[in-house]
């Protein structure tokens, strides 16, 4: 595979280079589906890289788009998609909560983006100049990688020596056929555990039973979820498994608690309701201007989740602090 430095990628994108004339079949779909005004046009095109992205010609501009797509990962809303999109008009963006990418549709009202669809996805990340990093931090001789995809770093001192320690093992209860949907488990999780990260190891670790495991991280320990079958079948859809959650370090029992409180709770309150309403409001939006629910801190915005059953706002930099359930902690 050709490796291609940013800088050639950002050069490459601003040159125009890459674009192709559209094809019969392009030019029939597009006059049948999206016919030009008299005297215009019903498409152009903005060469760049994610939010710097040429902005297109003000005359066509002037009122804003009625839609724009994003074609890459992203983890916030760049205020330049929110100044080119029009009054109601819809932004499709692959947004990605604790790395986990979700298509969502979100419509402009004012200064406010509203979710309207969500759908499962999974879309490359951004390159060039705006193309962000993860932090990751490798344990046990590189047996096991943390990373942070919302892009604030963990604490993980200790946790090399947490993973010398015993395995803590706590089943939540929660049993389900195979194969099973828990998308918004995932998102759920991502968005309401403080020290959420997600773990990385080989296939066969002895450490982490998952090659790709949500987890939390905190107090020189960490706790991680993973699927058990507890019961076999000739068929797919009728062995079951349970929701377990393996840790590790001193504090790995508590982990552990709180992680199975999060996955009840959603088998509760979430699981039949799917996702989260959600609006989005510029980086700076006072708390008292903003809806209940969990608050995610952006650079360029705040997001916030209202999911059932959290009645109270609570806001941090990637997460809530705690899961909240019926306006009680847990």
């Amino acid at each position: 595979m050709t490796q291609v430095r940013k800088e050639a990628w950002q050069e490459h994108y601003e040159g125009c280079r890459g674009f192709r004339p559209l094809c019969a079949t392009e030019r029939t779909l597009l006059a049948e589906h999206v016919p030009a005004p008299e005297g215009g046009q019903a498409l152009d095109a903005g060469c760049g890289t994610g939010e710097l992205a040429v902005a297109l010609p003000p005359a066509w501009a002037a009122g804003g788009f009625d839609g724009i797509v994003i074609t890459h990962t992203a983890t916030d809303i760049a205020p330049a998609w929110r100044d080119q999109l029009a009054e109601g008009g819809r932004l499709v963006v692959p947004l990605q909560i604790g790395g986990y990418a979700r298509s969502v549709t979100l419509v402009r009202r004012g200064d406010t983006f509203y979710a309207e669809h969500w759908t499962y996805c999974g879309f490359v990340r951004d390159r060039g100049t705006t193309a962000r990093t993860v932090p990751m931090v490798r344990l046990a001789g590189g047996a096991v990688t943390v990373r942070w995809e919302n892009g604030v770093p963990g604490d993980t001192g200790g946790l090399d020596e947490a993973l010398r320690r015993p395995r803590h093992e706590l089943a939540t209860g929660l049993v389900v056929a195979g194969p099973f949907n828990f998308e918004t488990l995932q998102v759920f999780a991502a968005s309401t555990l403080a020290g959420f990260c997600r773990l990385t190891v080989p296939h066969g670790s002895e450490l982490v039973a998952q090659r790709d495991a949500a987890a939390v991280v905190a107090d020189g320990s960490l706790a991680y979820l993973t699927p058990i079958k507890v019961h076999d079948a000739p068929e797919p859809g009728c062995s079951r498994f349970e929701f377990h959650i393996h840790a590790y370090g001193p504090a790995g029992p508590e982990l552990a608690r709180r992680f199975a409180a999060c996955v009840r709770t959603w088998d509760r309150d979430v699981r039949a309701s799917g996702y989260p309403s959600m609006s989005v409001h510029p980086a700076g939006t006072p708390d008292d201007r903003l809806p209940p629910g969990g608050v995610l801190e952006k650079p360029a915005s705040r997001m916030v989740l209202g999911w059932p059953g959290r009645g109270a706002r609570v806001t941090g930099p990637d997460a809530p602090a705690e899961t909240v359930v019926a306006g009680q902690s847990t």
